[in-house]
């Protein structure tokens, strides 16, 4: 993908999503005890800097956030993220330090794409399925890309983001609390999920080594 014009950029585009994110943050840490306050701010930093993804929903609710906290968490953080790329994709490419990080993530989506040549046929519907669901790099980012790469407009891109937000992070926040009840009053059922999750985990987990080695 051809760079765009570095020449100018909005520094205010670009920082009023990170300044919502600190006044939620602000918000927080008066609403939530401290031991709550801490886990909120380990889950924002575990969704943005490890591949989890949604993932760490059921994690924070575990950890005592309750459903709908943990669900809004999530939903806010894609919601300013496809903020952040509907409004500046155009000029990321002249920030200091996101630049270089924009092409690095334009590049990997980019052998996304070509490796799976039937994301390119992605409609609207089908993107917005790709972001709902719980997989891994499927977040606003990578899904406002790939919206915009294949030609979708820019906040067509950014309400597609915002629904399956919504839908992802609530439905799996809902569902992880309802898991969490049953699971406490059937703690042989619980343990036995929990033995196979951790299985399939592992099979999982080797498997795609021994996929990598093959192609390697």
């Amino acid at each position: 993908m051809q760079v765009p014009d570095q020449d100018t950029y909005p520094f205010i585009g670009a920082l009023v999503p990170f300044l919502l994110l600190l006044i939620y943050i602000v918000l927080s840490s008066f609403l939530l005890p401290t031991f709550l306050f801490i886990t909120l701010l380990s889950v924002i930093v575990a969704y943005l800097v490890s591949p989890i993804g949604r993932w760490v929903i059921p994690i924070a609710i575990v950890a005592g956030l309750p459903w709908w906290y943990a669900g809004f968490t999530i939903f806010l953080i894609d919601t300013l993220g496809a903020l952040f790329m509907a409004w500046n994709f155009r000029y990321l490419f002249g920030l200091p330090g996101i630049g270089s990080y924009m092409v690095d993530l334009i590049s990997k989506v980019e052998s996304l794409l070509a490796e799976n040549p039937w994301m390119e046929r992605f409609t609207a519907a089908t993107l917005l399925m790709y972001v709902t669901l719980p997989i891994q790099g499927a977040g606003s980012l990578m899904g406002s890309i790939i919206g915009r790469l294949i030609g979708i407009s820019p906040w067509k891109v950014f309400w597609i983001m915002v629904t399956g937000g919504v839908i992802g992070s609530f439905g799996m926040a809902l569902g992880s609390d309802a898991l969490r009840i049953f699971l406490i009053g059937n703690i042989a059922i619980g343990l036995a999920i929990m033995f196979i999750g951790i299985l399939a985990f592992i099979i999982g987990y080797l498997s795609y080594r021994a996929i990598r080695r093959r192609r390697l």
